[in-house]
């Protein structure tokens, strides 16, 4: 199976290839010169997506959902499930009400938790399970808070997207014994709302003890000092050959790459853009050069 974080400009995306070579696709956040989904899958050769994951409802994450829509009708690409927090208000959020009038929000249905902290629900896909969980819109109106977090279990890897979660999210989460049953088989922990301050929670590393953290910076903005140092603080590291940082961030490595093959250990990889490739080695050609 491999999952892949890219390095894009606005909003996050990761796609999922499970090893039954179906595919996941988490979010749409995309690059304006160099990556956008929709292009990645048809690219890729995919024949269907198997989940369209939409965890988050500000413009910023909802805008690259129209490029994949015009692309599913364009190269006729189903798309098995569609998956969002089914108490949001789709009518609030525009981006979320066009997809909710071409598909049925498959948690919708699927969810037979009553309105309350931490409802969720779990689907599996080949060996791949995904739980959901998420607030609910009689008790937060704001988009941040209304994200669909995302935990993905397959073998050993335990990896969880919150998306754009911040502090009271993720306060009012916590009190669900699901939730903290969840966070405390997590070994990758992708940090909420792009590595922000306000995304962040001390609490959850109460019951969350990370091998690798990895952030997904939001218009090449590097992760603060502050917030670099805290993280660094809760990521225990992992064993030899799994990843060579503790913290691992899209504007330092450029796409994050977690993969496992066979009974091999997990293994996490980072690959440059060319673009980022090019401005490093015209960095280090300008610091010969002064030397």
């Amino acid at each position: 199976m491999e999952i892949k974080i890219f390095d894009v400009d606005r909003g996050f995306c990761a796609v999922v290839i499970t090893d039954d070579h179906r595919t996941i696709l988490l979010d749409s956040g995309y690059s304006h010169t160099v990556f956008r989904p929709s292009q990645y899958i048809v690219q890729k050769h995919c024949n269907s997506l198997e989940c369209l994951i939409v965890p988050a409802y500000t413009e910023e994450h909802l805008s690259g959902f129209a490029d994949i829509l015009n692309q599913s009708l364009e190269h006729c690409l189903p798309i098995h499930f569609y998956l969002a927090n089914p108490s949001v208000d789709a009518e609030k959020f525009p981006g979320l009400q066009r997809l909710n009038q071409r598909f049925k929000n498959a948690l919708a249905f699927m969810s037979d938790t009553p309105p309350g902290v931490g409802s969720t629900q779990v689907m599996k896909i080949d060996d791949v399970a995904i739980s959901f969980f998420w607030n609910n819109y009689s008790e937060f109106q704001d988009a941040d808070n209304l994200s669909l977090v995302t935990f993905l279990s397959y073998r050993d890897i335990n990896i969880i997207f919150p998306s754009n979660l911040q502090t009271a999210g993720w306060l009012s989460l916590l009190k669900s014994p699901q939730f903290c049953d969840r966070l405390r088989q997590v070994n990758i922990f992708v940090a909420a709302n792009h590595g922000k301050e306000d995304g962040y929670c001390p609490s959850v590393f109460d019951y969350c003890k990370p091998e690798v953290i990895i952030v997904s910076n939001e218009l090449e903005q590097p992760i603060s000092p502050r917030m670099m140092q805290r993280y660094q603080s809760h990521a225990y590291g992992s064993p030899l050959g799994v990843s060579h940082k503790k913290l691992l961030t899209t504007y330092d490595e450029g796409t994050i790459t977690i993969t496992k093959y066979l009974d091999r250990l997990r293994q996490v990889q980072t690959q440059l853009q060319d673009h980022k490739n090019t401005a490093a080695q015209f960095l280090e050609f300008e610091h010969i050069n002064l030397n």
